[in-house]
Order: structure tokens, then C-alpha cells, then sequence
């Protein structure tokens, strides 16, 4: 299509591959002990973990569609994949009986599959003396655990109570289901999901998702002469995140934690209508889904000005090849319904079942930066 005076650059793509995951830990598969356990002057040791000889590579087949147009000489230019991944031997920590000595163990417990679409748009809006590009990209994508070991799930009992159940996202908060304030006690109600009258473990259920429906960010480059401006912004939108510094700064049954100024709202007298219970409420304490808050957030994520000085006219072109100032600010405002620090955080950090817990996570700091880069 050389002589199409519409399309600069036209391609399907498909692809097709297997990647491993080794994402074991040193000696994963060994029976290993520690020494320094004493007893009555006698040396001992104990064992720390318990042996896995069948442990191995987690596999993923990646199965992948896409296309990339260009138009008019490639001002405008548009690429999208659409991809199926599917994870067998899944790598996660498996319950054991206790009296093992152990509560799990390393193994290949499943299977795994994430599918989605992924779209970036690119346009030279204006390519003149003024220069102004921008990129936009957004992912959708949607996992689902197909297979666990004897199909239990998986419920670490983490802060977050996340889960790895069939049928469901990887990572699932698995908890009582909060259904208000009473007016008439002030206690949180919690959902009897089998009517017993009774709150208890066969009452837990899923009541929400740290996976998002969808994420991406928009990258303007502005340019003139010398002077050039950019800025980044990122979204997510759908996920839900687990707020545990709100168990501990609303139950007003601790001691050891200042409480919110939330709980200024709370129940006190029968016929209140509010979202905090009341002091020393039957429930406050317990992970329920009365902490579960949407997670959705847009950030201006980076901020650059720069200006290129001019080393021929300071006469050091012999000496600076190119010199430039810059300023830059990150993480300068987020708009989101979340209300902890920050809707960007996970105490636990890049574990693969603990996602969107907040627990005095520290947030994303705001910096400003002024700098002077210089080429000799």
C-alpha cells in the first residue's frame, strides 16, 4: 500500500509463546533447618521448611492478536493487542494440616488466565515552528482462577483477608459483608449468609476486588525553540482497596492508636442514622467490608519544564556540546474518592494475593527537582 495516500503503515501481528516463572525462593524445594536452638547446654536445631520435591517452574502461554495503523505519514498513529494468557502450575503457598508443623508450603497449585485488550493512540496535533504530541494509552484486563489444588481456596489470612478462590480475580477480599449501622443498637451489621443466626467463618464471602476494570495515561510533549513542557497523567478506575488504617483509627476499642476525627460522626443514641458505629461496638474491630473503599484515582504523575541554553551564543560550544535547565514536579495532584493517603499503595508490597490492602502505608512523596544537565 506504498501509494496509499491514507495509510503510512499498516500490520497484523500475532504471536505466540511460553514464559516460565521461577518465582520459588532459594531452596524452595528443600527440607531445611536452623541451628542455634538449644537445649539444657545441648545444641538443637529445627526445621524451618518443609520439603517440595515436585515444586517447579510456574508455565504461561501468551496467545496475542493485534494491529498497528499509521496515517497520514504517521501524525496519527494507532495500535491495539488482544491477548490470552493462560497460567498452569501456578506458584502460591498451599494450606497443610498443622500438624505438620507448618500451616503451608510452596507448590504448584493451579491454573491462571488473564485476557484483555490494550489500545495507544498517538497524534502530532501540531508539527510546526510550535511542536504538540500526544499518547494515549489504556489497558483493560480481566483474570480468573480456573483451577486450585482439590479446588480449596486460598485464604492466607492476610490484613486484607485476600483470597485465591475458583472462579474468581486472583487476590479477591474475602470477608464478612458489612450491611450498615443499625440505628436502633449501633453495631455494624454483618450479612448471615446461611441464616443461622450466627456470625462465624461459613459467613465470610467475596465482597469485592483490588483488580481494576481498566488503567492508563495520557503524555502531552510541547515544544518551542528551546523551551520545552511536558506532563504525564495516569488513571486507574474499578479497583477497590481494603482500608486498614480506618479499622484502627474508627473502632474506638483500642487504646494503642489515635482515632480519626471520623468518629466525631458516630452512633450515640437510638435513631442514628450514620456510617460509624458506636463506641466499643460489638463489630468495629473485625475485617469486614464496612473498610472496603473505591480505589479509582487520576494523578498528575510528572511535570517537566526545560529550556535548552544557547552554548553557541555563550561562546562554550567548544567546551559544552549542549546544556539544559530543567524543572520537574512528581506526584503533584491526585483526584480519587479514596479517603486514605493514597489510593497508590499496597503495604504488602509486590506479593502476588495481597493487593490493594492500605495499612499506615506511606504514601507517594510530592517532589520538585531543579537540575542543569550539561554534554562535555
Amino acid at each position: 500500500m506504498k501509494n496509499s495516500k491514507v495509510f503510512s503503515d499498516l500490520k497484523l501481528k500475532l504471536s505466540f509463546g511460553l514464559t516460565g516463572n521461577d518465582d520459588i525462593g532459594a531452596f524452595g524445594a528443600r527440607n531445611l533447618y536452623s541451628a542455634g536452638f538449644n537445649y539444657y547446654g545441648s545444641s538443637g536445631i529445627v526445621p524451618t521448611q518443609i520439603p517440595n520435591p515436585d515444586l517447579k517452574w510456574e508455565t504461561t502461554r501468551n496467545y496475542n492478536v493485534g494491529f498497528d495503523f499509521g496515517f497520514l505519514n504517521n501524525r496519527i498513529s494507532l495500535s491495539g493487542d488482544f491477548y490470552y494468557n493462560h497460567t498452569t502450575d501456578l506458584l502460591l503457598a498451599r494450606p497443610i494440616p498443622l500438624s505438620s508443623g507448618f500451616g503451608s508450603m510452596d507448590a504448584n497449585v493451579g491454573a491462571l488466565e488473564n485476557k484483555g485488550m490494550e489500545f495507544e493512540l498517538y497524534t502530532e496535533n501540531i508539527k510546526k515552528a510550535f511542536t504538540w504530541n500526544t499518547s494515549f494509552n489504556i489497558s483493560f484486563n480481566r483474570n480468573e482462577v480456573l483451577e486450585l489444588y482439590n479446588d480449596q481456596p486460598l485464604t492466607p489470612g492476610t490484613r486484607g483477608n485476600n483470597a485465591v478462590i475458583v472462579g474468581e480475580p486472583i487476590g479477591v477480599f474475602y470477608m464478612y459483608k458489612s450491611l450498615g449501622v443499625d440505628p436502633s443498637t449501633g453495631d455494624l451489621m454483618l450479612d448471615d449468609v446461611n441464616g443461622d443466626g450466627l456470625i462465624n467463618d461459613s459467613d465470610r464471602q467475596v465482597v469485592g476486588s483490588p483488580q481494576p476494570d481498566f488503567t492508563g495515561g495520557l503524555t502531552n510533549n510541547l515544544k518551542y525553540k528551546d523551551f520545552s513542557f511536558s506532563f504525564f497523567i495516569q488513571f486507574v478506575y474499578g479497583n477497590e482497596i481494603y482500608n486498614g488504617v480506618r479499622q484502627y483509627g474508627e473502632n474506638m476499642t483500642s487504646t494503642n492508636d489515635n482515632q480519626l476525627s471520623t468518629v466525631l460522626d458516630r452512633w450515640m443514641r437510638p435513631g442514628d442514622e450514620t456510617y460509624v458505629p458506636r463506641l466499643n461496638g460489638r463489630y468495629n474491630n473485625m475485617i469486614t467490608s464496612h473498610y472496603i473503599e473505591e480505589g479509582s484515582y487520576v494523578r498528575l504523575k510528572n511535570v517537566t519544564f526545560s529550556y535548552n541554553l544557547p552554548v553557541d551564543a555563550l561562546g562554550i560550544e567548544n567546551t559544552i556540546s549542549n546544556a539544559r535547565l530543567y524543572f520537574r514536579g512528581e506526584n503533584l495532584l491526585t483526584i480519587t474518592p479514596y479517603s486514605g493517603m493514597d489510593p497508590e499503595v499496597n503495604y504488602a508490597g509486590v506479593s502476588n494475593i495481597t493487593r490493594g490492602v492500605d495499612f499506615f502505608t506511606y504514601p507517594q512523596v510530592r517532589v520538585y527537582t531543579l537540575g542543569l544537565s550539561m554534554n562535555f
